[in-house]
């Protein structure tokens, strides 16, 4: 079942640093919705594609809690094979540590579809 905002723990931190400037995309602010997306499409998150993070964004990492609403669906879809990682299963986490100021970054674990 898809995650709705208001059931979104960091829905609010997501859409003031998200990417994507399409603000009506139902995607928008729910980063594991949009990653999944994007796996089925086979396509990299375009929405990150040469979008620059506002810098004030960078400390909204700190703000946010381990979200583990959709832990294991997401993981289904998880191509991330850096074992030690600790973002897997956690798309906003990994999008925001991937995400950087200079538009280059883009979610690593997506660079292989």
């Amino acid at each position: 079942m898809p995650t709705a905002r208001e059931n979104c723990p960091n829905y609010e931190i997501n859409t003031q640093m998200c990417p994507c400037t399409n603000t009506t995309c139902a995607n928008h602010g729910i980063c594991c919705e949009c990653l999944q997306r994007h796996a089925g499409n086979k396509s990299l998150v375009s929405c990150m594609r040469g979008a620059k993070r506002a810098p004030e964004t960078m400390a909204l990492s700190l703000q946010a809690v381990k979200c583990t609403t959709n832990l294991s669906r997401n993981l289904d879809f998880c191509i991330c094979t850096y074992e030690p990682c600790g973002n897997k299963g956690t798309c906003c986490s990994c999008v925001r540590n991937h995400f950087n100021t200079q538009g280059t970054g883009r979610v690593a674990c997506m660079r292989a579809l």
